[in-house]
């Protein structure tokens, strides 16, 4: 970890017991050593649900890294294969060596993500939104099963509703468009609905009845934050307003559970989406640079 890290064993001590409070795996670990065996760098693949595996890397500190990590890099993603159909990297852009790095690896550049993240009301709540007539958003399933560790517990009617739904909204998308095709969709809603017990806001907007749009918030395990995993809305209903209504009925639930601020990641080139946000109070944090290599045969 200190290889990983560039830092000394105190700091590698502690990312080891917060990566055991989190529950992350830290056993799909690739060193590089000098001559005489020491550490020097480092690849980590963290796999996650959804079949998507996370690496980190050792910051490059010159070309001879770049090119040595950049093994590294091909070496970690492949030995994941069993775990993942997808390896990603997020990175700095402020730290052209290391996109170099895993670039190296066989990872392509798939966008350029803008963090953003608004604060929501320490006393009351937002004021509950009005939807349109002909259009209902409710949640995609009951309170119990939404909040629980299993994703296969939604039931496969449910399951097979928002797959359709997440797949129709993928239609002209302008967030990661190149990420379509990469993993089957079972796993993609697997991938948001993420792991371990907690209060999710899963809502569907539907007109008539049907599903055309989708938000998933999941908070976090201590309740005092959230992320938008998805937020899509099909092309039948764009440019009508509902992913404005939609949105607001997210804010206003997480406002009602408390929590105390929504993050989101948006491709800085979905200008709509970014507008979208924007007015509802999000403000840019940071950006991270996306980097993906398929794995799927």
């Amino acid at each position: 970890m200190s290889a990983l890290l560039g830092a000394g064993p105190a700091a590698a001590a502690r990312f080891v017991q917060q990566a055991k409070s989190a529950s992350i795996r830290l056993d799909l670990i690739w060193c590089l050593a000098d001559q005489a065996g020491r550490y020097r760098m480092a690849v980590l693949a963290v796999p996650s649900p959804g079949r998507t595996a996370m690496l980190v890397a050792s910051h490059a500190r010159n070309s001879d890294d770049v090119a040595n990590l950049g093994r590294a890099v091909s070496v970690a993603a492949e030995g994941c294969r069993a775990d993942a159909d997808l390896a990603q990297a997020l990175v700095d852009p402020a730290l052209p060596l290391d996109v170099a790095s895993f670039e190296a690896g066989g990872l392509r550049r798939m966008a350029t993500l803008d963090y953003l993240e608004r604060g929501l009301p320490r006393s009351g709540t937002l004021a509950p939104p009005e939807a349109p007539a002909g259009w209902t958003i409710e949640p995609a399933a009951p309170r119990d099963l939404l909040d629980g560790g299993d994703p296969a517990a939604l039931g496969a009617a449910r399951r097979a509703e928002l797959i359709a739904l997440l797949e129709s909204t993928y239609v002209d998308t302008m967030d990661c468009p190149g990420l379509a095709g990469m993993r089957a969709t079972a796993d993609v809603l697997d991938g948001h609905f993420g792991s371990g017990a907690r209060r999710r806001h899963w809502l569907v907007a539907r007109e008539d009845g049907a599903a055309r749009g989708v938000c998933l918030l999941n908070t976090s395990p201590d309740g005092t934050s959230a992320e938008l995993a998805y937020f899509g809305v099909a092309p039948s209903a764009r440019g009508r307003g509902i992913a404005r209504v939609l949105l607001a009925f997210g804010l206003h639930a997480c406002s009602a559970a408390r929590t105390a601020s929504v993050s989101l990641a948006v491709d800085s080139r979905n200008t709509p989406a970014k507008l979208l946000y924007e007015t509802h109070g999000f403000r840019k944090t940071i950006s991270r640079i996306a980097l993906v290599k398929p794995l799927r045969s």
